[in-house]
């Protein structure tokens, strides 16, 4: 068990031993230089909103930059801020969302 913030409550969620796996996979891949240097090329795959980032390749760069600080961070909420904030941008550049 651990706990989640889920609108600014945080409550107890029960978390599979392999989904923690996989984030503290992700989290020291991305303290790793070279490692980190590969997710700019792989968040259009992860996440296919980020190919409507204006000047995609500044705008990834950017992008896993703010992703890689929250999730070294270990902070969950940093996380979701940073995905929502950039996916807004992706949708509102495609067209899909207004300001």
């Amino acid at each position: 068990m651990t706990h989640i913030t889920i609108k600014g409550e945080r409550v107890a969620a029960i978390v599979s031993e392999s989904t923690l796996a996989m984030s503290q996979l992700l989290a020291a891949l991305l303290t790793s230089e070279m490692a980190a240097s590969a997710l700019p090329a792989v968040l259009p795959a992860a996440f296919p909103w980020a190919s409507s980032l204006p000047d995609t390749d500044t705008h990834l760069k950017a992008f896993a930059g703010e992703l890689r600080e929250a999730v070294v961070a270990e902070s969950p909420e940093r996380v979701r801020r940073v995905l929502d904030d950039w996916q807004a941008v992706a949708e509102v550049r495609a067209g899909t969302r207004s300001t």
